[in-house]
């Protein structure tokens, strides 16, 4: 799916989500939460694709935040049940895919622009980019859980030095806090990134995809996470594979079965 605002394409094994609305400097509208989202969906649905990242059109911004044309005029309660809700949803659904994400900053990426950033698994940055929280400047907060990804990264001391003074910094002190992995010369950004997701590529899907969930278990305490991890363990043994296929036989299942194959395998 592509709009005029969001593209979205497949090369290889790659898929790239770009956003493409430069003359509001990348301002984050629900129609462009809604557009990434289905595009999330294909990235869901096409088991061959490894990587995905994020890119800008612009040449200032990533994205310079969520638009405060939208949001500005709406009433407290649709702020937080639509707007903050949608964002979000989406942002943990970015951060939940069991494939690496990258979001590649050729330029500065503000507010909900930076918090885009932020779910994702990487961050490569040219050292022309600035990185930040605005919001105070506007009499707003970051709402898309930026405050709690970001702490996550560098602590509280210089979350709240972000949050409170509201001021941007550069690629290369967002490298020295941890927040970048890595900032280069606009001219060597796209090549690094290529590299990176050449190396992703020859990983091992299922280590990639496990190993995204065990981090996502080490740095929060939702007990759902560790439901998934240990669902998919199960699933692995000849267990599971046994006990599916006796339910489609309509039989009991041999699980002595299973453990003689499973030993058998483990001498071979």
């Amino acid at each position: 799916m592509s709009t005029s605002d969001v593209l979205f394409e497949r090369s290889g094994r790659i898929a790239t989500i770009t956003l493409n609305r430069p003359s509001r400097h990348n301002a984050l509208t629900l129609e462009m939460l809604r557009a990434i989202d289905a595009a999330l969906q294909q990235v869901e649905d096409d088991s061959d694709v490894r990587v995905l990242t994020f890119r800008s059109t612009s040449e200032r911004f990533f994205s310079s935040g969520a638009d405060i044309n939208e949001w500005g005029d709406i009433d407290p309660e649709a702020m937080g049940s639509r707007f903050i809700r949608a964002g979000n949803r989406l942002f943990r659904r970015i951060a939940e895919l069991d494939i690496p994400t990258i979001a590649v900053l050729s330029a500065s990426a503000l507010g909900g622009g930076f918090e885009l950033a932020l779910s994702c698994d990487l961050r490569y940055a040219s050292t022309n980019a600035t990185v930040g929280f605005p919001e105070a400047s506007v009499g707003a907060i970051p709402g898309w859980m930026g405050c709690q990804r970001l702490s996550e990264l560098v602590g509280t001391s210089r979350t709240r030095e972000m949050v409170l003074l509201g001021e941007p910094i550069s690629a290369l002190r967002a490298t020295e806090w941890g927040i970048v992995n890595e900032a280069l010369p606009g001219d060597q950004l796209d090549a690094r990134v290529d590299a990176v997701c050449a190396v992703l590529q020859r990983r091992s899907q299922a280590s990639l995809s496990v190993g995204k969930r065990l981090l996502r278990m080490c740095e929060s305490s939702h007990p759902e996470l560790a439901h998934e991890f240990a669902a998919s363990v199960c699933k692995a043994t000849p267990d599971a594979l046994e006990g599916v296929k006796a339910f489609r036989e309509k039989r009991h299942a041999d699980f002595r079965q299973a453990v003689m194959t499973r030993n058998t395998s483990s001498h071979v």
